[in-house]
This record gives C-alpha cells, sequence and structure tokens, in this order.
C-alpha cells in the first residue's frame, strides 16, 4: 500500500510507522540513525513527483498527527498530519484562512505543502506556502529537535569559529523534558547550523543571483535565494521545499490572512491558444489575483462534466482564461474586472465572455472548472494517456509564448500531443503528453521528452518545478538546471544530513536516469497469475480495472462536501483508503504479489474496510471501480475459507422471510424480546441492540391484486414491472402497495411478476458469487420477457436497482441480463421523468409535517440525483429538510452484525444525532437499511418518501398511524 503515492512510481518500503507525537518521531530517528534506515516522511501520499516513496522507512504523519496545536490572532501552529481544508474549516470560524490553494486540498497535508512548497491558482496574489512559514519543529536524522524561524546571526558572537557540527545521534530525553545537557547540545547544533549556513549563503550569494532567478514559482531544488537577508537566517525558506530531505517536520507555525476580499471571476473563450497566451500579458497590468489557462482538451472534458459548462463553453473555443479580481467592496470588484476585460478586447475583439459574475456560489462554481477536469484528465483511459511527468515545470510569465513555441516543436519531433493547463500569471506550467502507461521498458522515450522540453525551459530561464517537488521524476535534472550551484545544495545537505538518511535520492542524486527507475507495472503478469475470476472480466480487464487508479489520493477526502469512503472517514489510515485495495489487486494482476495473498487473513481484514455502498466510484476522478474489485476479491476469499455464520444466514435472509411471516406473531415477539436477542446475537451472531424490523403475516407477493399480477405481454401500452424486493416483500408490503396504488393513481399499468426472488445484492456485498449467480439468473429469466417488450423495472429499494443495473451484467455472462439492466430504473426516478413530461399528477393534500430526508448511497450510485427529494418539494405545507452527514453505515447486512455494530454506528454517528435532535419528528429515506440506522436509538420514525406520496395523494391514510413516534427499543417502525 505504501510502495505507491500519486506518482508513475512504486519502490517498496522496509517498513512504516504511524507516530502519534514528536516524542514518536524522535524514537523513529534515533532507530533509524542506529540501524542505518532511510526515513521517507509521507502525509496524503497525493504528490505526482514520487517524493513520499523509498525503501526505507516510511513515516506517515496523517493517521494521529494532525492536530491544530495553537491559534493566535494571526497564526496558528499545527501538526503536519493536518488536511489543508480541515485547517481552513476552523480557521474560517475565526474570519481567517491559511492562503495557498492547491487543487487537492481536500486531501493535501500541511506537511505536505510545506514538503513541496505547495501554491495553486491564487499564488500570483498570495503567493505560496514558504511565503507564509513563521518556524519549523525539525527532527534531524539523529533525533535531535530544533525549532528553526528567522534566526539573528548577531546572537552567535560568542561562538567559536572552528565549532563542529555535533555528532549525528544525541541521547534527548523523550519524555518531554530535556535535560539540562542535552538542551545544551541542541543549542550549541542550533548555533552551529545558524552560523555556518549563515556564512554558506553569505559565500554563494552570487551562484545564488546568477543560478536561482527570482520567479514567481520554484520549488526545484532547496531555495536559497531570501535565505540570509536582514542579519538573519530564515531557515522557513529553505526548509520549505525540501521534501524531507534534511528533516522530519513535526510542527510548523503558520501566517493566517483575513478571509478573501469581494471577488469578481471572467471566464474567456479563444479561438486560439496563441490569442490567449498573448491576452495573459495584456491584462497582467490590472493587477488580477489569478488567471488560470486550459486547452481545448480540458474544455471538452468540462463540457462532458456538466450541462451548465456545456451551456457556457462553445465547442469551438481552443483555450480559456479563469481570471479573477478583488476589491474591497462588490463593486470595486465588479469594476476591477471590467476594467480588465476592456484590456482584453483591445488585445482582441474575438475574445467571448463566456461567463462574468460576482456571486459567491457561482465563483466556487466556476473555479471547480480547472479542479474537476484535471481530475477528469487523470482518468481518461485507452492505450493512450496524459502522463504526469513533466507536469510541473514553470517558465518566466513574459516568455510563455516562447515556451509554447518551443514546446510544439518538442511535442513534434516525439510525436506526441500533450493537454495544457497553466497559473498563467505565475508562468506555472502543468503539461501532460498523451504517450502508453510507463513502465520499465517506455521510460526512455518518457525521459528524452522530458530533457528536450527541460533544456528548453532552462534557456529561457525556467525550473523544472514550481509547485509539485522533485522527487523521483525531477532530480536528476536539478543539476543541469543549477549547474555551479548545484555543490552548495550538497553542502547543505551534508549540514543537516551528513549520513543521508532523510529521504535520499531527492533533490540530491547521482543518477542521470531516475526518472525512468521504479516506474509502476500496469501490464498483466506473463504467464497471468493464477487467479479464478468470477466476474465477467478476463485477466487484462481486471488488471485494467485495478491500474486506473492512479494513486491521485482524492479517496482520502473527510470533506462534508463529498461522501467518498466511509470507512477512511472513522479510521484515517492508508489500508482504509479505496487506493489501497487497487494497490493490492493490480500487485496480484501484474504479478508482484502471489494470488494466494487474497485468501489470507491480511486480505481478509482489508475486504472489512469496503461494504460496496460504491461512493468511491461515484466520485472517483478516475471512476476506478473499486467496489467491483472487492467483490472479486472478497469472492476469492470466499472460494477459499467460506462465509461465517453471520454472513451466511443474513445473505440468505429472504429465505426465512415465508417462514417469520407464517409464525409472525410468534417470531415477532422474539425480535422484541432481550433475551431472544441475547441469544440470537450469541448463536448467529446478529446484535443484540440492533433494532430490527418485524415479519409481515402476509408478504406482498401474496397479497397483491391479482390484476397486477398478470402477464400482458404485446399490448399498446407495455406498462411498468415492480420488482418488489425481499423488504417491501416480507416487512414492509405497504411500501409496495403505495407504489403501486401511486402509479395506478397517474393511470400507469403494473405487472408484479409472481416468480421473483430477492436482488442477491448481500450475496455480492458478501462475496457468495454462486449463490447470487442462481438468485440473478432467475430474476432475469422472470423479468426479460418484460424487458423485450419495452416495459421499465421499477424498484423501490435502491439497492435492488443497483444489484440488477450494475451486478447482474457482471454476474451473467448473457445479453438477458443486459437487456434487463437497461430497463431498470429506481421508483422516484421513474415518477420524476413523468413529472418533467406533465404525466404525473400533482393533486396533493397539504401534510403539514417537517420531513428529514437522507439520502442513500445506492441512490447516488444510480446517478439520477434525488427524485423523492424533488417530489416531496412539491407536497404543500411539507417543510423539507436534507441530511447531509454522509452514509448511514448501514450497508444492508453489515450493520446488523455483532462484528460490525460498533463500526456501523461511528460510520453513521452524524445521522443518528441528527435524528435525535428535538426538532427532528419524521425522517425519510428510500433506502430500507439506511432507515434501521436512522432509528437507531431514537424513537423517531422514518418512512420511505413514496409512502408520503401516497398519503398526500390521499390513497391510503392509513399511513398516518406510521407517523407516531415508536415504542419499542428492539424494532423498527
Amino acid at each position: 500500500m505504501y510502495s505507491t503515492d500519486g506518482s508513475l512510481y512504486q519502490v517498496p518500503p522496509t517498513g512504516v510507522v504511524w507516530p502519534r507525537d514528536r516524542d514518536d518521531v524522535v524514537a523513529v530517528a534515533r532507530f533509524a540513525a542506529e540501524n542505518n534506515l532511510p526515513l521517507h516522511p509521507r502525509g496524503a501520499g497525493s504528490g505526482i513527483a514520487g517524493s513520499a516513496l523509498g525503501g526505507g522507512l516510511v513515516i506517515d504523519f496523517s493517521r494521529y498527527m494532525r492536530r491544530i496545536l495553537e491559534i493566535g490572532e494571526s497564526t496558528v501552529r499545527v501538526e503536519p498530519g493536518l488536511v489543508h481544508s480541515a485547517l481552513n474549516a476552523v480557521l474560517r470560524e475565526h474570519g481567517r484562512y491559511f492562503p495557498p490553494d492547491p487543487s487537492n486540498t481536500r486531501v493535501t497535508t500541511i506537511g505536505g505543502m510545506l514538503g513541496v512548497d505547495a501554491a495553486g491558482s491564487h499564488s500570483v496574489r498570495v503567493g505560496s506556502t514558504r511565503d507564509h512559514v513563521l518556524d519549523i519543529e525539525l527532527v534531524l536524522a539523529g533525533g535531535e529537535v530544533l525549532q528553526l524561524g528567522s534566526e539573528p546571526l548577531h546572537q552567535l558572537r560568542g561562538l567559536p569559529p572552528t565549532a563542529a557540527v555535533p555528532r549525528p545521534f544525541v541521547d534527548l530525553n523523550l519524555s518531554g523534558v530535556a535535560s539540562s545537557a542535552d538542551s545544551t547540545r541542541t543549542e550549541s547544533l542550533r548555533r552551529t547550523l545558524v552560523s555556518k549556513l549563515g556564512r554558506l549563503l553569505s559565500d554563494s550569494a552570487g551562484l545564488i543571483e546568477k543560478h536561482q532567478p527570482p520567479l514567481i514559482r520554484n520549488s526545484a531544488g532547496y531555495y536559497l535565494r531570501g535565505g540570509l537577508a536582514d542579519g538573519a537566517v530564515h531557515f522557513p525558506r529553505l526548509l520549505t521545499g525540501s521534501e524531507g530531505t534534511l528533516g522530519l517536520f513535526t510542527a510548523a507555525t503558520l501566517h493566517t490572512a483575513p478571509l478573501p476580499a469581494n471577488r469578481a471571476v471572467v471566464v474567456l473563450l479563444f479561438g486560439q491558444l496563441e490569442a490567449a497566451v498573448q491576452t495573459v500579458q495584456a491584462i497582467a497590468g490590472e493587477r488580477p489575483t489569478a488567471c488560470d489557462l486550459l486547452d481545448r482538451r480540458l474544455l471538452t472534458l468540462a463540457r462532458e462534466a456538466d450541462p451548465r459548462f456545456e451551456e457556457m463553453i462553445s465547442p469551438a473555443a481552443e483555450a480559456a482564461l479563469l481570471v479573477e479580481t478583488t476589491g474591497f467592496s462588490d463593486r470595486e470588484a465588479r469594476m476591477r474586472l471590467r476594467k480588465l476585460i476592456d484590456a482584453v478586447r483591445n488585445v482582441n475583439l474575438r475574445t467571448v465572455i463566456a461567463a462574468e459574475t460576482s456571486d459567491e456560489a457561482e465563483i466556487e462554481f466556476l473555479w471547480s472548472l480547472p479542479a474537476r477536469v484535471v481530475s477528469l484528465l487523470t482518468g481518461l483511459q485507452g492505450t493512450i494517456r496524459p502522463v504526469p511527468f513533466v507536469e510541473d515545470l514553470a517558465v518566466p510569465p513574459e516568455a510563455m509564448y516562447e515556451f509554447f513555441a518551443g514546446a510544439q516543436k518538442v511535442f513534434q519531433k516525439h510525436q506526441v500531443t500533450a493537454s495544457l493547463y497553466a497559473h498563467a500569471l505565475a508562468g506555472q506550467v502543468h503539461l501532460r503528453p498523451f504517450l502508453p502507461p510507463p513502465d520499465s521498458h517506455s521510460g526512455e522515450r518518457m525521459e528524452g521528452i522530458a530533457r528536450d522540453l527541460y533544456r528548453l525551459v532552462f534557456a529561457i530561464g525556467g525550473t523544472v518545478s514550481g509547485e509539485h517537488g522533485d522527487g523521483l521524476s525531477r532530480s536528476s535534472f536539478l543539476r543541469e538546471q543549477y549547474g555551479d550551484l548545484y555543490p552548495v545544495f550538497q553542502q547543505v545537505k551534508e549540514l543537516f544530513d551528513p549520513r543521508n538518511l532523510m529521504n535520499p535520492g531527492r533533490i540530491l542524486t547521482d543518477d542521470p536516469h531516475l526518472m525512468r527507475r521504479n516506474l509502476r507495472t500496469v501490464q498483466p503478469a506473463e504467464p497471468p497469475a493464477i487467479v479464478n475470476l468470477q466476474l465477467k472480466w478476463n485477466t487484462e480487464q481486471f488488471t485494467e480495472a485495478a491500474s486506473r487508479c492512479n494513486g491521485c489520493g482524492m479517496c482520502r477526502s473527510q470533506s462534508a462536501e463529498e461522501r467518498m469512503c466511509p470507512f477512511f472517514r472513522i479510521d484515517a489510515t492508508e489500508h482504509a483508503a479505496p487506493r489501497s485495495k487497487a494497490n493490492i489487486l493490480r500487485n496480484v494482476a501484474t504479478g508482484a504479489l502471489d494470488p494466494s495473498v487474497l485468501a489470507s487473513p491480511e486480505m481478509r481484514e482489508l475486504n472489512s474496510q469496503c461494504f460496496n455502498c460504491k461512493q468511491c466510484q461515484f466520485e472517483c476522478p478516475s471512476k476506478v471501480n473499486i467496489p467491483q474489485l472487492m467483490i472479486e476479491a472478497r469472492a476469492a476469499w470466499v472460494a477459499a475459507n467460506g462465509l461465517n455464520r453471520a454472513d451466511w444466514i443474513l445473505s440468505r435472509a429472504h429465505s426465512f422471510g415465508p417462514l417469520g411471516g407464517a409464525v409472525s406473531f410468534a417470531a415477532n415477539r422474539l425480535i422484541a424480546s432481550p433475551v431472544a436477542r441475547f441469544l440470537l446475537e450469541k448463536s448467529v451472531g446478529i446484535s443484540r441492540y440492533r433494532k430490527l424490523p418485524l415479519f409481515a403475516r402476509r408478504s406482498f407477493l401474496q397479497t397483491a391484486p391479482r390484476e397486477v399480477r398478470r402477464l400482458p405481454v404485446g399490448g399498446s401500452s407495455p406498462g411498468v414491472v415492480y420488482f418488489v424486493g425481499d423488504y417491501a416483500n416480507y416487512y414492509d408490503p405497504q411500501l409496495a402497495e403505495s407504489l403501486v396504488r401511486i402509479l395506478q393513481h397517474n393511470r400507469v399499468p403494473v405487472h408484479v411478476p409472481a416468480g421473483q426472488l430477492a436482488s442477491g445484492m448481500a450475496m455480492v456485498s458478501a462475496g457468495d458469487l454462486a449463490a447470487a449467480r442462481e438468485l440473478a439468473e432467475h430474476n432475469v429469466r422472470e423479468l426479460v420477457e418484460f424487458a423485450r417488450e419495452g416495459c421499465d423495472i421499477i424498484c423501490t429499494e435502491p439497492s435492488a436497482a443497483v444489484c440488477l443495473s450494475q451486478e447482474y451484467p457482471m454476474l451473467l455472462n448473457h445479453p438477458d441480463a443486459e437487456l434487463v439492466a437497461s430497463r431498470v430504473v429506481e421508483a422516484g426516478d421513474y415518477l420524476l421523468r413523468r413529472h418533467v413530461k406533465g404525466e404525473l399528477r400533482t393533486d396533493f393534500d397539504p401534510l403539514p409535517l417537517r420531513v428529514d430526508y437522507h439520502t442513500p448511497c445506492h441512490l447516488r450510485a444510480l446517478g439520477r440525483g434525488r427524485p423523492l427529494h424533488e417530489l416531496l418539494s412539491l407536497i404543500p405545507e411539507l417543510e423539507l429538510h436534507t441530511i447531509e452527514q454522509g452514509c448511514s453505515g448501514m450497508a444492508g447486512a453489515f450493520g446488523l452484525t455483532r462484528e460490525n455494530f460498533r463500526t456501523s454506528l461511528r460510520i453513521g454517528w452524524g445521522l443518528i444525532t441528527h435524528m435525535r435532535a428535538s426538532e427532528v419528528t419524521l425522517g425519510a429515506t428510500e433506502c430500507s437499511s439506511c432507515k434501521f440506522q436512522m432509528e437507531q436509538g431514537t424513537p423517531t420514525p422514518t418512512l420511505h418518501p413514496l409512502k408520503l406520496l401516497a398519503l398526500a395523494y390521499g390513497l391510503m391514510p392509513e399511513i398516518r398511524e406510521r407517523l407516531r413516534p415508536s415504542r419499542s427499543r428492539m424494532t423498527v417502525t
């Protein structure tokens, strides 16, 4: 898992450490020094250059060291594992923020930003990370701890000029209170570093001025410019961007800024890329706060990603500029923007203004354009893909046109094309040439393109890296970029890390071909790994699916703005992140891991951290199908080890439905009995604390009206088919009746095939694919004739809709499964479509109720929005609230077991807490298992939205009885 990051590389580490505090870091550094082990600091592991990889000990700061230590009036002190967006969420409450804005702010850590000197679109106004660092707490290779800020040289007059750097190992007191001797040694080390570094910077001033020009963006090598000024050594400027090669950051004090002033944004479209580049210099004098350039490929992706962008961006546009101005008032910001637009018109009358706004919500939407399309770019698949290896070069802004002209010639020479995204006013250029996925055999071509491009960059005074760092992909080019200054970098390294234990091979390297070493393999093993694949794909397709993950780390997001992985939200470890699953399975498919690992106890633990909610696939920029990969992995485990008792019984709960209904009086009394539930937990593994549903006396399929059980085909109006699902059939027939009555009220013929069985989603999620396949084959036979007649197959349970439409085609290699899948539609989606066409009656009675609505994960996975939420909003007097607390944590059978009960509660705690609020009187959701969680620990009932529609139509007044609070602590309503 830790052998890869967001880069093209793979380097297996010796081990991984998760320190909880500075003392742990000191202990690890001492251990590494004693055993001559390299140390590789890691944050989110989202970097593109390979800075966080290495064969020594990887130190993952993101798991525990993510605290805010102190908030001052204009400063904040933080640990390195803290996520940038999480920091700004807290600072926002104080009216401030940490200004650098890298595109992956939702996952990148402060330590990672410090390591590469991260910047972003607004760097022309707010600068980069190093411009906001006041001091850094640094642990050196031997375990010494130094607090380094701007250190005045005048304090060193008493230091003997021949003082040597103390030995690299210092025996610090790890109790948190250093001894007097330790303090003396540490102070001596600090003073020596200040003295020697100050002397080195002073002696090298001419070289620094010549070889490290004052570019707006430059994170290549050690940043020595400004390191010695005003009689002081400014350590934060040097340490920021050092990629962990000088020491380990354990804390930093950062400068914060007031929240941005009033803003205004314009999107300008151009018929030629050259015209856009020329316009950048024309507007520089207007001092915009940001100016991003996007090429035709990115604009095409934007049009495909969002209908609003499709409407805004003309297909004829070859390039766009996204430009922002600010002002002390909204009027001033808009006036500055109009002045800027006038300047553009003076240069190019054909410029198209696609959007212009000062509304904050619209501005955020427009700024989502570059972030979204660059993410989509990384997800492009095929034999030729955009490869990030020259994605971070920077040139003087005034030389942009010259650079693009030269770059065109380089790409023509190598017969490639590339995508372009740039922070244009800062001269920061992100190029991604389209190449086959790189591996150990194709790295030479990649290196040749890079070398030619970088020589062009050097000739015009640019740099190989502006904000992503050097890592494995660029370090070998620094010797050529910096010439006579390179030995000074070596002396800096010697001062801090004489034994070369801190992230060796980054920034300084003797390997001229480092770029093409250690490229991760994405081709299937030869001969193919012996994996008995149980879904409908071959070895190549399985490998390609796992290799779609580029390691960008967006699946590590814990932002409230997206759901992503429920497990990572409660356990911020790499093995909880979805990309870890793709990594393991890619290594199996490519032969790096033996297939027997799929049956190992370690794999069972990994399997337990995915319950097929599909949110990672839904929100992943590359659309990596982690759920499907994990179904295959879990199936391999089950094939080798079998199902445990709880999973076997719960995945076959539908089999007990008829029996439970037949003896419902006795069965329901047992379900509500604490003693019986205790025995059930001990014997079966179903948690005694989980609220369970009661059996209906008769199933819906037994009581369904005769007219809906007919099988008319070939008529003028095919009508719809209702796939009931086991919950509505055996536990909540009123839900099924609600749908049937609503459809009949709207004159839609309804057919309910009597022979249908449960969807089998519980079996799929458990990995019991043989049993799931039997159910799928049976249901496809029941439904395919209706599908051939053009009938929509309606599901009231989102999981059933997902199973029929997404899982059946992978379970069954048969066109009938594809046909059935193509006709499946969730009930709310079907009704909303009719409403949009004016074919749905809206004669609703007023319902003076407050309803708090939760969106199920599998409804989101269908990609059709929240249709029943929209329909509920049509009911007069109904006060509709949306719960934004992420996944419920139930995931069908997962949350029912004793083993998973507490994990389920942790994941769904935000939802549970919301439902317990005194003002919440009624919940609504389409998912039956989400309903269980919403009613857990509260008497507040939760209903399917269809019931509320049926009630509002006046079709089922008996539903009002379900609005009352529950009196049972053991059962759901």
